[in-house]
């Protein structure tokens, strides 16, 4: 278990410990989109909507340095016949670009400290794979020594765009690593699929964004996400049936 690759389930059985609404959901639709076009999902919400939930949901699912089946096993996700094809089964990167950046000796350092940092977890869990310089010619070296291939997830991938939003060289510097990772031709050996999330639309950042490739559920335009994110009419009933609340 890493601090960046495979992280484990400890976050997602602390969640379950708690008034858990299953959102699982959610993982039935990643999965149909895993190693199709549109592998690369984005979901843009205010805070305060599951986005981090959602994602210590899916590094859970997917890490395969767990075994995640008694947290799942009996939530909606268990009888897709997706279910066990991908329960445990890929490499998964987890990144909280706002916690990395909180963290960070130096504002200015920080994409390149944040690849550094990624690929040694890697090459920690695959030594073959070590001597190449950047994040995907790491992951491409994995897939090609193991046939492995990796889940990537970014939580807050805008929260540097909102930090140093006068740093136009460091903001180029990010944009590049993301655009290695998504928009290269490693992208299709390398990543099964991704789900980042942000504050803001994709469309904010312009044209020169890295991740156009990517299928994007917004507050305005939430599509199939709408029921993943926030809590519905429904849930918000059944929570106060639960904890003897008035629901008005």
């Amino acid at each position: 278990m890493g601090r960046y690759l495979n992280v484990g389930n400890d976050s997602f059985r602390a969640i379950r410990k708690s008034h858990y609404v299953d959102k699982t959901g959610l993982i039935s639709f990643v999965n149909e989109t895993l190693g199709t076009l549109d592998k690369l999902t984005c979901v843009s919400r205010a805070r305060r909507f599951g986005k981090s939930v959602a994602v210590k949901m899916l590094c859970a699912y997917y890490d395969k340095s767990c075994d995640s089946s008694e947290l799942f096993d009996d939530l909606k996700i268990a009888s897709d016949p997706s279910y066990k094809i991908h329960l445990n089964k890929y490499d998964v990167i987890y990144l909280d670009i706002t916690s990395f950046i909180s963290y960070a000796q130096a504002m200015k350092d920080t994409v390149l400290a944040l690849q550094k940092k990624v690929i040694k977890d890697i090459c920690d869990s695959y030594p073959e794979a070590a001597g190449e310089s950047t994040l995907p010619e790491t992951m491409s070296k994995v897939h090609e020594l193991m046939g492995n291939k990796f889940i990537v997830i970014i939580d807050e991938w805008d929260a540097l765009f909102r930090e140093a939003k006068d740093d136009a060289e460091l903001q180029k510097e990010y944009i590049w690593m993301l655009r290695g990772l998504f928009k290269s031709s490693l992208t299709d050996r390398t990543i099964e699929g991704a789900y980042i999330t942000g504050i803001l639309p994709i469309k904010k950042y312009g044209t020169q964004s890295a991740i156009t490739d990517f299928r994007e559920y917004t507050m305005a335009a939430p599509q199939k996400h709408a029921e993943f994110t926030g809590f519905t009419e429904a849930e918000v009933k059944r929570l106060c049936e639960k904890n003897n609340m008035d629901l008005h």
